[in-house]
């Protein structure tokens, strides 16, 4: 489900699901947690393939920007489709995110 690398301290997590909820959102929880250390400068996670999230996915992604030191927020989120940001906008936690659209 998830492939995560780090590059001299910015951990890239691609999600490789279309569906992030209540079954899959703890290993997103747990890997990021593992991934991400005092030398984490910065996160983005690609979200390409993902098509659906519901508030378990979106428990997971607040986790992982909580991970992060306040001055090292907010987590990226690359290639959000519109049905997971329409999602973000609705439970309104789309402003914690740096997002960039599909």
């Amino acid at each position: 489900m998830l492939d995560i690398h780090d590059n001299e301290g910015v951990v890239s997590i691609r999600i490789d699901t279309e569906s992030l909820d209540r079954a899959n959102a703890g290993e997103l929880r747990d890997a990021a947690a593992a991934a991400i250390g005092a030398a984490t400068r910065s996160v983005e996670i690609d979200c390409g393939v993902l098509k659906f999230i519901d508030s378990s996915g979106v428990g997971a992604l607040l986790h992982v920007n909580n991970l992060l030191p306040e001055d090292r927020r907010p987590v990226k989120l690359l290639n959000v489709a519109a049905t997971v940001l329409s999602v973000l906008e609705l439970v309104r936690v789309h402003r914690l995110f740096a997002l960039e659209k599909e």
